[in-house]
């Protein structure tokens, strides 16, 4: 493992403090792929978060079939480096109980030092149910972080 990290969760979380956009695998329920970049935001267990319209194929490919997989990297990095994340799991819409952690940690990201409450800039009520945008969480199953290791697995979830 490069030496400026102690493990390779530590690794991880650099990687993940300076990306901001993921690529979200997702298929159909008869298996077609596709691939989406998303911005994306995290908690503190690493569930992770992100807004898309409802009607994007990514989003409609999620409510039939929830199995996404993610890939997290900086694609300016230099060639034979290749440092990134390679996650699984299960994408869902946020509902009602977490919709306003959703959209505290998006804005955290999206607009650092900005005076304007979050719940103001994006309204709860207007990204649930039948609305045109929605916030996705991104439940994770495995993680893996790749690099001069190759890949190897890790465990960002907190026991």
């Amino acid at each position: 493992m490069e030496t400026s990290y102690k493990t390779y969760e530590e690794k991880a979380q650099s990687i993940l403090s300076k990306c901001m956009y993921m690529v979200v695998g997702t298929s159909t329920k008869d298996g077609k792929p596709w691939v989406a970049p998303v911005l994306y935001v995290y908690d503190d267990n690493y569930d992770f978060y992100f807004l898309s319209a409802i009607d994007a194929v990514h989003s409609e490919n999620i409510t039939k079939n929830p199995l996404v997989s993610v890939a997290i990297f900086d694609s300016n990095q230099k060639i034979g480096v290749t440092e990134g994340l390679q996650l699984e799991g299960k994408a869902e819409f946020v509902g009602e109980d977490e919709i306003v952690k959703a959209i505290n940690l998006y804005c955290q990201k999206v607009f650092p030092g900005s005076t304007l409450p979050p719940t103001k800039r994006y309204k709860p009520e207007e990204y649930l149910g039948a609305s045109e945008f929605r916030f996705f969480k991104v439940t994770l199953s495995e993680a893996y972080v790749t690099g001069e290791d190759r890949r190897v697995k890790i465990n960002l979830k907190k026991e």
